[in-house]
């Protein structure tokens, strides 16, 4: 049977591709420290669906060595445990640095020494772009340059992926930039996660502040279109870094998201306040993915912002009671 590691896959795109995974008949190894919010939640529906869960904190490499040496030779390792919030990166930069920078390096070690032919994905983000004055989408050729200690770190292990793919040291490596991604089982908060943050405090009638004039642009990009994306590039074992995004015709600004979001609700946000743009914060991102053809990719977002909205808002209100006991509302 085809084996697969997921690392951090309890979180909102790990919980996600482990679903996928063992749909598709594929034997899942996830391994996660179970720090993110409503990972105890997927925890439970995983193991009720068949994968192997391993709780671990991958940042300390002879834990790392131990666990990889255990699970053995694999088909394919998914590197998604991260330390994903800018804010937090600026308020504890050691665990950021450690949870990004360090642990990517500590997946990768055992990997070349336990399963050197697996598949090796990272998933990246475009905030190693750092400041962005553009207007047009963002390809191959935008040069990297991170800003934010999270920018960084996220550079940093993405780095190490290129090295270590590269023919001294042997393996099969790809990096994914990923602009926003959103769907159902997302827990969005403040901090990380904007598209659900919004849904939930609409649905759960909290108020919401909005950083900078609500014009930014996103392209965004539903979770199974993204996991599309992660599967056609095992199976091509596609090398490289790519930006990852909803492209052009998924792109949307935050005061229109916001409105899509109470018309399908029904309901206006409690309240709206506004404050200043946060580090990082990018006026605009949005992914050009002509690369998929000289890359020879079979892939293109289907799922439209209006469908997929409606489809993430629809799991949020089935799912109120626990959203509320994970965020303590």
């Amino acid at each position: 049977m085809t084996k697969a590691i997921v690392t951090g896959a309890c979180g909102f795109i790990g919980s996600c591709l482990a679903r996928r995974l063992l749909r598709e008949g594929i034997e899942v190894v996830g391994i996660d420290n179970l720090s993110s919010r409503g990972s105890d939640l997927n925890v439970v529906e995983l193991v009720d669906k068949g994968a192997r869960l391993i709780r671990c904190d991958l940042s300390h490499p002879a834990k790392a060595s131990e666990v990889f040496a255990r699970i053995g030779p694999v088909d394919a390792v998914f590197h998604l445990a991260a330390q994903v919030a800018v804010t937090t990166s600026y308020l504890n930069r050691r665990r950021d640095f450690r949870d990004n920078a360090v642990l990517s390096f500590n997946v990768l070690e055992a990997v070349k020494q336990y399963t050197p032919d697996a598949y090796c994905l990272y998933s990246s983000t475009n905030k190693v772009y750092g400041h962005l004055n553009v207007h047009d989408p963002v390809g191959l050729n935008h040069p990297l340059d991170p800003y934010t200690p999270y920018g960084v770190s996220k550079a940093v292990g993405e780095m190490y992926f290129t090295e270590f793919g590269r023919k001294e040291i042997g393996l099969t490596t790809c990096s994914l930039r990923q602009s926003c991604i959103y769907g159902p089982h997302q827990i969005g908060i403040e901090d990380q996660g904007w598209v659900a943050w919004f849904a939930i405090a609409n649905t759960l009638g909290l108020p919401i502040t909005i950083y900078g004039d609500g014009l930014q642009v996103r392209d965004l990009l539903y979770i199974d279109d993204l996991l599309d994306l992660y599967l056609e590039c095992w199976r091509k074992r596609k090398r490289g870094v790519y930006p990852v995004g909803g492209g052009p015709g998924n792109a949307i600004d935050i005061k229109t998201c916001l409105e899509i979001i109470e018309e399908m609700n029904g309901r206006q946000f409690a309240s709206i306040n506004y404050s200043e743009s946060r580090p990082g914060d990018q006026p605009y991102f949005v992914a050009d993915l002509s690369w998929r053809l000289e890359a020879e990719i079979e892939w293109a977002p289907t799922q439209s912002v209006l469908a997929g909205v409606k489809a993430m808002m629809g799991w949020i209100k089935q799912n109120q009671k626990a959203i509320r006991a994970i965020l303590h509302i």
